[in-house]
């Protein structure tokens, strides 16, 4: 289960990347030249997509025994997923409802992946 998190994990950093400059950027820079903005745009977009695929590559080395997180590190990878799926819903839920309707899927890939997560802890 936890394997399969991991690489879900991965494959969802990987498209939160190339959506984001394949869609949202060029979305961004037909409505403004603005070079802080879409640079700015442009680091969220792959901060988000690089610490899911390093957490992912961890979920991954942690399942198959290649490496250990003892004690509370080993909720580590689990607890970020979390705080991002926590984060998104509530922005998507209390501030950008419009957001929420289009989202739905991804809640659910981010729900699925969270309780693979949390079923390999035990």
């Amino acid at each position: 289960m936890g394997i399969a998190a991991g690489i879900m994990i991965i494959l969802i950093s990987i498209a939160h990347n190339v959506y984001g400059e394949k869609k949202q950027i060029p979305a961004l820079k037909s409505i403004t030249k603005d070079a802080v903005m879409i640079g700015s745009l442009r680091i969220m977009i792959y901060q988000g997509g690089l610490l899911l695929l390093a957490v992912g590559i961890v979920q991954v080395l942690v399942s198959a025994g290649f490496i250990q997180l003892p004690g509370i590190s080993a909720f580590f990878p689990v607890g970020i997923v979390m705080l991002n799926f926590i984060t998104s819903l509530l922005i998507a839920v209390f501030l950008h409802r419009e957001i929420f309707q289009v989202t739905i899927p991804q809640f659910v890939f981010f729900a699925i992946i969270i309780a693979l997560q949390l079923l390999s802890l035990s």
